[in-house]
């Protein structure tokens, strides 16, 4: 009887995950950079570096870019997001039946899109 418990618990877990979520994960990393030097970035609200920065965010839900320099205007973006064709596989696993609205529960059909933003706060004059 534990076999058969322990084998069907198997079987069920690998029907419990979806083919973004194993393949490409449940996350995704998100580049920053700055044109303007001595710029503080912000992913989330987390600080993640000065000029340059790189972050793990998860997918499935925008992320908030906040670049900050004193002196200058901060600006604030969101990072957009596209369809993961790998959910798609599902097909090919249980007809898509499970696999592919796992998936989409999980937020792993989305993808951060892009991945890499440029992000420079306004200044004004001559102080860069």
């Amino acid at each position: 009887m534990n076999k058969v418990v322990i084998a069907s618990a198997c079987i069920l877990s690998v029907f419990l995950t979806g083919c973004a979520s194993v393949i490409k994960g449940t996350q995704d990393t998100v580049t920053v950079n700055s044109l303007e030097r001595g710029t503080t970035i912000y992913v989330d609200g987390v600080r993640r570096g000065i000029d340059d920065a790189v972050a793990q965010v998860g997918r499935g839900n925008p992320h908030t870019i906040k670049v900050t320099k004193e002196g200058c205007e901060d600006i604030i973006i969101e990072t957009g997001e596209s369809f993961d064709a790998t959910t798609l596989l599902g097909f090919f696993v249980d007809f898509g039946l499970i696999s592919i609205p796992i998936d989409l529960i999980s937020g792993a059909a989305w993808k951060t899109s892009p991945t890499l933003y440029t992000v420079t706060p306004m200044c004004h004059g001559a102080e860069s």
